[in-house]
């Protein structure tokens, strides 16, 4: 029996495991229609004796590990992402960088998206997929000196899935599950990430403090 390549198994391992997260991603969207009748821009909810925005913007910034087909290594990465809405919807700009090591990227990729999120108390889910730009690198042989000869500018697809468990209403911890890909290279990992909301719009009305007792 004839066996297949390496490279070509990690290949169809590779395209496997993004083909599920685009799928997980379709997923949730569906999962998440709100219904646009009832969208009010300056909608409030009172937690913890604070008022917060129920729509609102978050930025996410983190650092993890991945995989590049292009240059079969395990990589670092990190990534920055501004989300945002208009009327009902959900759009996300960002951008991340990954190499061998943080401080020695040779990629850098920029994204713009669409997406939904649910978002409750104690967490926020959130998927996004859109087009992506990237600008790297490549040797020309995988050679103890990487002779990095090779410049690459293309377009592409990101997609990307985030978990946020919150310390509080507006600032949380938690992941993401992304990959991005163009023609030449498919890249995919997982981030750890600081979130930081801007749902908060002040004190609750008529709201005291209990007093501690003495």
């Amino acid at each position: 029996m004839q066996k297949l390549p390496v490279t070509k198994v990690k290949l169809n391992s590779v395209l496997k495991a993004f083909s599920i997260i685009v799928c997980l991603l379709i997923g949730s969207i569906c999962l998440a229609q709100t219904d646009t009748a009832k969208f009010n821009i300056k909608e409030e909810i009172a937690y913890d004796g604070k008022r917060y925005r129920v729509h609102n913007s978050w930025l996410s910034v983190g650092a993890g590990a991945g995989y590049n087909t292009k240059w079969p290594k395990d990589e670092k990465n990190l990534g920055v992402d501004f989300s945002f809405f208009i009327k009902q919807y959900y759009f996300r700009v960002g951008a991340f960088s990954s190499g061998t090591e943080f401080t020695t990227s040779n990629n850098y990729s920029f994204h713009a998206c669409y997406g939904l999120r649910k978002e409750t108390e104690t967490y926020n889910l959130s998927g996004f997929i859109g087009p992506s730009s990237s600008y790297f690198r490549r040797p020309l042989s995988d050679s103890i000196t990487h002779n990095l000869n090779t410049v690459y500018n293309n377009l592409g697809l990101h997609a990307c899935l985030e978990a946020v468990y919150k310390l509080k209403y507006d600032i949380g911890i938690g992941g993401q599950l992304f990959c991005d890909y163009n023609q030449v290279q498919l890249i995919y990992g997982v981030r750890l990430i600081a979130y930081f909301s801007g749902a908060y719009r002040g004190i609750k009305y008529g709201y005291r403090a209990p007093v501690k007792k003495k």
